[in-house]
This record gives C-alpha cells, sequence and structure tokens, in this order.
C-alpha cells in the first residue's frame, strides 16, 4: 500500500480586528501599505483623496471624517453594493474594520475618496468646498507584471450621470498608464473586472476604452445571498452549496492602446462640460 506524507494544516483564522481600527491614529503615522508611491490625484472638477480615518487639510485633525462620510454614503444607498462581493457597513466600528481589512492590510490596493462640487452647483467651487461623491480604488496590483486594475467602484446615487465617474476613472488610468515622466507608474495592463451580470460596470468600463476579453466561468463563490450567474453546485459532501457562483467579466487596457488613441478619448471626455 502506497504511503503518502501530508502535513498541511489549515490558516489559521486572523486574530480579530480592534474595533476602533487606526480611528486614533495621528495622521502622519498611518501606513497606506501600498507597494506603489502614494499620490494626490485630482483633475478640474474631482479630487481623490486616500481613503483613511483622518483627511489632513493643515488645520485641526477631524478623526474618522473618511470612515464617517463612507459609512453615511453606503448607509443610505446599500444598493451600491449589489455587485460588490461584501455588503455594506452598519455602523462606524464596521467601516473602519471594511477599510482596515480589505483596502489598508492588502499592499496591492488603495482606496480614494471621491471629492467633488455638490450636486446642481452652478458657480465655481473652490475644491476645499468639495463634498464626498463615492470612493474608488486602484487593486490587484502587481509589481512584478507591471499591472493593476480600477475597482470597488461606489459614486453615490446623487453623482450618477454626471462628471465624477469619468474624472476619477481618468484620473486613476493616468496614474497607473502614464510614464513615471509624466507622474505616473508606468504599467504595462489596467484591467477591469467585474460580475458577468452588472451591466452598467460593463457599459463604464467600455466606455473608458477597456476592451472586452472574455469571461472567467465560476471565478468566485460568493456570500449567502450574493447574487452570481450559477447557483451553487448540488450533490453529497459539497462545501458551500447554498451559495451563488459568480462568472468574471474581464476586460483590460495595455500601454500601447493608452499611448494610441485611448488616452486622448479619456482626456477629450473629461474636458466635457457637464
Amino acid at each position: 500500500m502506497a504511503v503518502y506524507t501530508n502535513t498541511y494544516a489549515p490558516t489559521p483564522p486572523p486574530a480579530e480586528l480592534p474595533r476602533d481600527i487606526h480611528l486614533h491614529t495621528k495622521p502622519e503615522e498611518y501606513d497606506f501599505n501600498f507597494i506603489f508611491p502614494v499620490k494626490l490625484l485630482k483633475s478640474d472638477k474631482v479630487v481623490l483623496k486616500y481613503k483613511d480615518k483622518k483627511l489632513i487639510t493643515g488645520e485641526t485633525q477631524k478623526p474618522s471624517l473618511h470612515a464617517e462620510l463612507y459609512l453615511e454614503g453606503v448607509s443610505k444607498y446599500p444598493e451600491l453594493f449589489k455587485w460588490i462581493p461584501a455588503f455594506p457597513a452598519k455602523t462606524l466600528e464596521e467601516a473602519l474594520v471594511f477599510i482596515e481589512k480589505h483596502w489598508r492590510q492588502p499592499s496591492n490596493t488603495l482606496s480614494y475618496a471621491i471629492f467633488t462640487e455638490p450636486p446642481g452647483s452652478t458657480n465655481k467651487v473652490e475644491s476645499e468646498d468639495y463634498v464626498y461623491a463615492g470612493s474608488i480604488a486602484v487593486a490587484g496590483c502587481s509589481e512584478e507584471q507591471m499591472m493593476a486594475e480600477v475597482g470597488y467602484v461606489t459614486v453615490l446615487p446623487p453623482f450618477h450621470r454626471t462628471h465624477v465617474h469619468t474624472h476619477a476613472t481618468g484620473l486613476l488610468l493616468h496614474y497607473i498608464l502614464d510614464l513615471p515622466s509624466q507622474g505616473g507608474l508606468g504599467l504595462r495592463r489596467c484591467q477591469w473586472l467585474c460580475n458577468s451580470l452588472n451591466e452598467p460596470s460593463k457599459s463604464a468600463a467600455l466606455r473608458m476604452g477597456f476592451k472586452h476579453e472574455g469571461v472567467q466561468k465560476a471565478k468566485r463563490v460568493l456570500s449567502v445571498g450574493k447574487e452570481g450567474a450559477r447557483r451553487g453546485r448540488k450533490g453529497e459532501g459539497v462545501k458551500r452549496e447554498e451559495c451563488d457562483v459568480r462568472d468574471d467579466w474581464v476586460s483590460g487596457l495595455v500601454w500601447d492602446e493608452w499611448e494610441h488613441g485611448v488616452k486622448e478619448n479619456v482626456d477629450g471626455l473629461m474636458a466635457r462640460k457637464g
């Protein structure tokens, strides 16, 4: 009889995070833990600020500003999480833990808070008077493969069908694909992944110049209550059979496409009025 050695043991679950994680961390001591240089991104209509627990204004520290704004947005508009694998936070403590677990601990991810002029503004608004409009992240980054992903896009409903999504995404594309001499990272590829059922996300990606590359079937097992293209697998001994399975719609944009037409198109979209 063959004898095999297999000493594998499951990785123990991580220790529970403090409910006030980084709530009281001094701004200058907050570690973004990101593999690439962190920088402020701004256009003439949008400013992307790092999604931390405080906003550095040069004035009095304002604890929990971003976390509280984020919580207010997802609590008021929980439908924003329809296609995001996680569930929206319901308390400040849950928001702090979510930001830490999904956006700070993974060194391949950096989340930005989106700020812009208040809805319906007719006069010029200075950037210091901008209001919170949602969040967006650079995710799935790889220094070795020189690639990144635009992800966790959550624009609050009052800012839908405005300049916000276009400018926020455009700023990230410039950050990811522009040459270092132009202020970017000079990466080779930017990708956009979403649930295959998420039609608005697909349309947004194509509008910004991403090319559809295909569908990865049964890519992710979702949490109970999340909708996927497939129901869970049934059968004796099968785990998580109650969970839907997500097919990933995959699109990409590479540096030569960016330099030969897409960048010009994105800049044109960002220059439009309204």
